[in-house]
């Protein structure tokens, strides 16, 4: 199980997972990467300030700030990877449930009934996207808001998944309300 509070119901099985793309994950590792670099040759900089402060005094403080700032670059790079990570799409046989990683201890869990899909929307944003086959689902449901979803990859072939197993959804909902008595 993907997530360890989500609870599935009597006879329902997770059909598929969906995390963001890779490729989201690297961009934003980069950016990180990059400010590490900075901070570095910042860091090594201060030889050029030895003519004007003596070395006892500047590096103590060089070090304590380096020290300082590699800390809070490597929390934020913690921080991406946890929102990364926990951010998921869970298909199974009766709903989908969106967890949305907001923060480090902030969690917003959707669900909506499989049967309720009515359309789903694709968007491929760019260049790189295409290349790399991941976009923006919008799923539409019936009387409920239109769920969102940013970076799934093999769009297309998670687009159509959703869609066979919403109509069985459909179908077997339909079977069973015809089954049933009525009064």
């Amino acid at each position: 199980m993907p997530i360890q509070s989500l609870h599935l119901n009597e006879n329902e099985q997770v059909l598929l997972v969906l995390h963001r793309h890779w490729f989201v994950l690297a961009r934003e590792l980069a950016g990180i990467v990059f400010i590490i670099l900075f901070g570095t040759i910042l860091f090594f900089v201060k030889d050029a300030v030895y003519a004007f402060v003596a070395p006892s005094i500047l590096d103590p403080l060089a070090w304590f700030l380096f020290s300082l700032y590699t800390l809070i670059v490597l929390l934020l790079a913690f921080a991406v990877w946890i929102n990364y990570r926990l951010d998921v799409w869970v298909v199974t046989t009766r709903r989908i449930i969106d967890v949305e990683q907001r923060g480090l201890f902030n969690r917003e869990i959707s669900e909506f009934l499989l049967e309720r899909v009515q359309d789903i929307t694709s968007e491929i944003p760019n260049m790189i996207a295409t290349f790399l086959d991941f976009g923006t689902m919008t799923i539409h449901t019936a009387g409920e808001k239109s769920f969102l979803v940013r970076d799934v990859p093999r769009i297309e072939e998670a687009k159509r998944f959703i869609l066979e197993y919403s109509q069985k959804a459909q179908k077997k909902s339909e079977e069973q309300t015809t089954q049933s008595p009525s009064y």
